[in-house]
């Protein structure tokens, strides 16, 4: 199959072909040459730190109940409690070995507030240490610390009848036992501070009480180190590119010397099915165009014009079928009476 290109437009293709090849070259080079940098984050240190606590109730021995330790969860009465005891504990584990130091203690808290959660309001509070502020030293890890503290409420219950006989304020009144305390890591490149926290809460002057524990939710974190890194150039533009470049170089020797300009048949052919595909429905295909004498001779000047002519005098456009240029001598003709209207195509 012979492949043609018309002439105009084989030429702009052949000015673009450089254009296109100049900017793939210069996409590439500097593709290739640019230097892109990235910043990476790298972990460096992983930490996670796990407080609790746990409590029985211990009552004084009575009929009503089997024994003396009362479970988590229920409901207690005033009268009969000897004391509670709390269990606190906090486990500690690290990515890597640092020192490490722990600071910690068990304060009891004694609040005068009104409203609840969000919406609560303290009034006045006073702590009393329960322990000694302890400082523990290592290297290593993880660490795990227990807690054990026992207390009862009457000197709390005492404290909160004090203190409204003091302010005359009608307040709630509550006691928070809570250990809290701090984990110093001091990793290769900071030192890292983790809090740690869990408490009991029980409210005052009152029969019957709960115990409720907040807290216990475990920390964690991590430390990281940030630098930035030389990125690879793009692999699959730089191969597409040069894909695109391979093919301008070869396309130009193949549009000048395989890929041939139509001749001026073929182009008259194209041009004369074009009307006949666009205007066929106005068009009529004659053997031979009757041999008359016409007074008068028109040449017109276009197509259109021939459209114009046609629909005026309500006349055909007639042809005569050829093989080699579709319409013979590329001659359309309109016929009024002894008047002849003719268009050259070529």
């Amino acid at each position: 199959m012979k492949l043609t290109l018309h002439k105009k437009t084989k030429k702009f293709i052949l000015a673009i072909l450089p254009i296109l090849l100049l900017f793939t070259g210069i996409q590439t080079y500097s593709t290739v040459t640019e230097e892109k940098t990235a910043t990476e984050e790298t972990v460096i240190f992983e930490y996670s730190c796990q407080p609790s606590v746990k409590y029985t109730v211990n009552i004084r021995p009575n009929e009503l109940y089997p024994g003396t330790v009362l479970e988590e969860g229920g409901y207690y009465s005033k009268l009969l409690l000897e004391h509670i005891q709390a269990d606190f504990a906090v486990e500690y584990q690290g990515s890597d070995t640092t020192p490490i130091k722990i600071q910690y203690q068990v304060l009891a808290t004694v609040n005068g507030y009104q409203g609840q959660d969000a919406g609560k309001n303290i009034y006045w509070t006073k702590s009393f240490p329960l322990n000694e502020e302890k400082t523990v030293e290592i290297e290593g890890d993880s660490w795990r610390g227990e807690e054990e503290i026992n207390f009862t409420l009457g000197d709390y219950d005492a404290l909160a009848v004090r203190a409204k006989e003091i302010t005359g304020m009608k307040v709630s009144n509550e006691v928070i036992v809570e250990l809290s305390g701090t984990i110093t890591a001091q990793t290769a490149t900071e030192e890292v501070t983790i809090p740690f926290s869990s408490n009991l809460q029980i409210p005052l002057l009152e029969d019957v009480f709960q115990v409720t524990k907040t807290g216990g939710e475990p920390v964690q974190g991590s430390v990281t180190e940030t630098e930035e890194i030389i990125v690879p150039f793009d692999r699959t533009k730089v191969s597409l590119l040069i894909v695109l470049m391979l093919l301008c170089i070869a396309a130009i020797p193949v549009l000048k010397f395989v890929i041939k300009e139509p001749d001026e048949l073929t182009l008259l052919r194209k041009k004369n099915n074009g009307i006949i595909k666009n205007y066929g429905s106005r068009m009529v295909a004659m053997q031979e165009i009757p041999d008359l004498e016409y007074s008068r001779y028109y040449q017109v000047y276009s197509m259109k014009d021939m459209i114009k002519i046609a629909d005026e005098m309500q006349k055909p456009i007639i042809y005569i079928p050829d093989e080699n240029m579709v319409v013979r001598n590329n001659e359309l003709f309109i016929i009024s009476e002894n008047s002849l209207y003719r268009w050259n195509s070529a």
